[in-house]
């Protein structure tokens, strides 16, 4: 293996190995001071929580008419929700609307047929074993002036992932030092310091999944989503 000799050391004060934050320091009188590399980890965790977009919907002969029915449909649906034990917090109204509603044909041309309000929820259901029941019963409350946009299974508490990939992390960053080390022909010291670059957040919008009518009740495919960390970690090199 090639030897870096002294000479070559006092001609740098550093040496970058990599555009991702991978370097080595070379100090004075061609004293290695350490390798610094960035690493991220993985893991694949099941979605605990599932975020439910859903739609009112009323079309009436005038806007005050459209409005009142959207109104106690969407009461009705604030109920079954409740009544799963989903809270008040976790519903949010996205838009509320009212616009005339046209048809067209050839022989009369365009004209009013009504107005359609519209009152679009989302809905974190926290319990994802829940999610298939809640779909149920909102249909159930709201009947034809409920359309369901989609599902999304997410991430609402990445503790457990956020521990593997952390774990993945340091392993993977070990292995790129020990990598750069053999190739520059020194050893590993200490660990200088580690930091976390990125880490998960809760509520981890996920890949949308449609819903799955069973004559049992509609399930959600949850599948698993990726939780990542990123950290940098220095070594004395030797």
């Amino acid at each position: 293996m090639r030897k870096i000799t002294a000479t070559c050391l006092a001609l740098v004060s550093a040496l970058v190995l990599g555009a991702c934050g991978e370097t080595v320091n070379i100090g004075e009188n061609g004293v290695a001071q350490g390798i610094t590399v960035q690493a991220t980890g993985t893991a694949d965790v099941v979605p605990d929580a599932v975020r439910l977009s859903l739609s009112v919907s009323v079309l009436a002969e005038s806007n005050d008419v459209a409005l009142s029915g959207a109104a106690n449909t969407s009461e009705n649906v604030r109920s079954a929700l409740t009544d799963l034990g989903i809270d008040a917090a976790d519903v949010a109204t996205q838009t509320v609307t009212v616009n005339p509603e046209y048809s067209y044909t050839e022989s009369e041309g365009q004209k009013i047929v009504g107005y359609r309000a519209s009152q679009v929820f989302d809905v974190l259901i926290r319990d994802a074993a829940m999610a298939g029941a809640v779909i149920d019963a909102v249909v159930a409350a709201g009947g034809a002036n409920v359309s369901i946009n989609y599902t999304s299974p997410v991430v609402d508490d990445a503790t457990v992932g956020a521990v593997a990939a952390r774990e993945d992390a340091v392993a993977k960053a070990r292995a790129k030092a020990e990598e750069y080390a053999k190739l520059l022909d020194v050893d590993l010291g200490d660990v200088v310091y580690l930091t976390e670059v990125s880490a998960p957040t809760n509520v981890v919008v996920g890949a949308k999944a449609d819903a799955m009518a069973e004559s049992s009740g509609t399930v959600i495919d949850l599948g698993t989503q990726e939780v990542s960390v990123t950290v940098e970690v220095r070594w004395e090199i030797r």
